[in-house]
């Protein structure tokens, strides 16, 4: 498959590393590419590409938005039209202030993909990948317990099962929990989010 990622931070790279091991191609999307090239180049990603964002929006059906939550509405104004794509949002409304200190916004008792899918109504909106670190992309799923599960939700089906293939090929085992309204058990404070591990498939 082809996966479209916008953000170039920790998560974005760590995202992409894990489709790049799976062997996907991996288009990312930065304002500074030649920094990007480095660290692409550092982390010996061998199918990962960086791009504009006209090129990453066009280079798959599969779109992620790795950015923090304040940039949101920025880059869906920089975005083309979305008809037809897929939007995997891993999103928690977190605010890294100055000193260090992280704090969780408010979105007025509404799921936080109800706002995301909102900045990007032409996409079909699915839930994922929101409740995993970044160490985890990186040590994979397995422990000694079993296979890590990776819960998702949305309201288009089809877009959900896309998104579920992708995950399997990274060893991952999806689970789809629900629809939008239902994605609050991934947010923080939700009932999957807060466990002090991370699911493993039976």
């Amino acid at each position: 498959m082809d996966v479209g990622i916008f953000g170039a931070g920790h998560f974005g790279l760590s995202l992409a590393g894990l489709f790049d091991r799976a062997g996907h191609t991996v288009h990312i999307a930065s304002h500074h590419l030649d920094e990007l090239s480095d660290l692409v180049t550092e982390r010996g990603l061998r199918h990962t590409y960086p791009g504009d964002i006209d090129l990453v929006t066009g280079s798959s059906t599969i779109l992620i938005g790795a950015v923090p939550w304040l940039q949101l509405p920025a880059l869906a104004k920089e975005l083309p039209d979305l008809e037809g794509k897929i939007w995997v949002d891993p999103a928690n409304p977190y605010v890294r202030e100055d000193d260090g200190t992280v704090t969780l916004l408010s979105t007025d008792g509404r799921p936080t993909s109800a706002v995301v899918a909102e900045l990007f109504p032409k996409a079909q909106l699915v839930k994922a990948f929101n409740n995993f670190t970044t160490p985890m992309f990186r040590s994979g799923p397995l422990t000694s317990l079993g296979r890590i599960v990776a819960p998702m939700a949305g309201d288009h089906p089809a877009a959900l099962c896309r998104v579920a293939e992708l995950i399997k090929t990274t060893g991952f085992v999806p689970i789809i929990i629900g629809n939008i309204t239902d994605s609050t058990a991934l947010e923080p404070n939700g009932s999957l989010h807060r466990l002090s591990i991370p699911p493993i498939a039976p």
